[in-house]
């Protein structure tokens, strides 16, 4: 007889924090594989696993031990109450992200355009476009293999959406928007050291890293942003947590003339930023 969720969850969850990894990545591809919500997988925790799940299931757990992350493993991520396609060629979306995405939801008029530079799977503008229907969102990012994974979202998401392959601002001639909205790549390489495993092997590098501790694409970013800027528009950016002083230097040095506002994540920690005309 095949053992009981209970069972299979207990045993994967000992075998991964035997090795260090975090146990809920089984909880996660189980209730994934079974179609379960938290709370139904609690209360189907008793019966025994059907045969084609317990056998995925221990599949999924061999990928969990080598680090993989458990998003890539079922290929689907939630973002602010829905679910994203996911694949290694784009990152997995974080929770602070739907912080910025919140705030810009309160702000947003309703029928502005919306640029989401970096746009990965699409997380920012999609969220948005889902929220505020008759947003105009554009979606650009320097990967076609990451627009593939945004296209793969819109369309099951029946949202409409423009696809841009462009490196920053680059492909979008004098194009100008009401609202820029981007998370860049703003890891610093030296900070390798102490990231986890999953993330080094897993997630695209193009889309972590950045030169000059972290700061090349905010630098090149202020450089072209304001020839893509409506009047009255505004930027929201994403940063790392210890990040402020230098960008707060680098704002005041290249864009002197926009109102910056920074804004703290939930953890307390600065995270956000926006810049005004």
């Amino acid at each position: 007889m095949n053992k009981t969720y209970q069972e299979a969850l207990a045993g994967a969850s000992s075998l991964l924090a035997a090795a260090g990894i975090d146990p809920d990545g089984a909880r996660y591809v189980l209730e994934y594989r079974a179609g379960f919500t938290p709370s139904e997988l609690q209360l189907h925790g008793r019966d025994a696993l059907p045969a084609a799940v317990a056998t995925q299931f221990a599949a999924d757990v061999q990928r969990l031990l080598h680090h993989e992350p458990a998003q890539y493993i079922v290929g689907l991520a939630p973002f602010f109450g829905e679910d994203f396609v996911v694949s290694p060629a784009v990152l997995i979306p974080r929770f602070e992200t739907e912080e910025l995405v919140a705030w810009v939801r309160d702000e947003i008029g309703t029928a502005q355009t919306v640029l989401d530079v970096g746009s990965g799977s699409g997380v920012i503008g999609l969220t948005l476009k889902r929220l505020r229907p008759n947003l105009q969102v554009t979606l650009a990012d320097v990967s076609q293999a990451a627009l593939a994974v945004a296209d793969e979202n819109a369309s099951r998401q029946e949202l409409t959406v423009e696809r841009v392959h462009s490196d920053l601002f680059a492909a979008l001639g004098d194009r100008r928007f009401d609202r820029i909205v981007a998370n860049l790549p703003y890891i610093s390489h030296a900070e390798e050291k102490v990231m986890d495993q999953s993330t080094l092997d897993y997630e695209p590098q193009l889309a972590l890293f950045a030169d000059h501790d972290g700061l090349e694409l905010f630098e090149r970013f202020c450089d072209q942003v304001l020839a893509h800027l409506n009047p009255a528009g505004a930027v929201y950016l994403e940063f790392g947590y210890q990040q402020q002083p230098a960008l707060a230097a680098l704002f005041a040095e290249r864009l002197p003339q926009m109102t910056v506002e920074f804004r703290q994540d939930m953890a307390g920690h600065p995270r956000m930023v926006k810049l005004s005309v």
